[in-house]
């Protein structure tokens, strides 16, 4: 997921950022020699039972799958989930000694749901501004999500641009 976001973000900015160091938090130090930043990696759940559905899968303990069933709604939960995910993190005093060092940094978010789309999407910045688009400059200056795809991570700013 780092070096996904990395790539992403040096593209769009015209730079050659590279992991400088990995301490935690926040995931990763990146510089270019003059330029120095950090970058925060996290991933937002549609539900905590499918997050633990993922993973278990594999686990030494054993799988433990999300229940089956009718489901509703599930991008607005979704929804709901990334934007409280978002606001924890921007208010997080953990990240406060890096933030006075180096300034406001980058979050990436995977989006971790089975139903994940352009609704999916578009929900959330609903819900984002139904909130009142909430000021999380001060601690995140660019917010990226990532999501696995067929052909492989796509990395989009967020909000989307238009």
């Amino acid at each position: 997921m780092l070096h996904d976001a990395l790539e992403k973000h040096n593209r769009l900015h015209g730079l050659s950022l590279r992991v400088a160091s990995r301490p935690d938090p926040p995931d990763a130090i990146i510089t270019d020699g003059e330029l120095t930043t950090w970058i925060e990696l996290t991933d937002a759940f549609v539900s905590p039972e499918w997050a633990q559905d993922l993973s278990s899968n594999g686990s030494i303990k054993g799988h433990t799958p999300m229940a089956s069933g009718g489901f509703m709604d599930m991008d607005m939960q979704f929804a709901e989930n990334f934007c409280n995910l978002l606001e924890h993190k921007a208010r997080k005093q953990s990240y406060a000694p890096i933030v006075s060092k180096l300034g406001p940094g980058i979050l990436v978010i995977g989006l971790e749901s089975p139903w994940l789309d352009g609704e999916t999407m578009d929900d959330m910045e609903k819900v984002w501004m139904a909130r009142g688009a909430p000021d999380i400059s001060g601690t995140f200056e660019f917010v990226y999500v990532r999501h696995r795809a067929a052909t492989g991570a796509i990395v989009l700013p967020w909000p989307r641009q238009s």
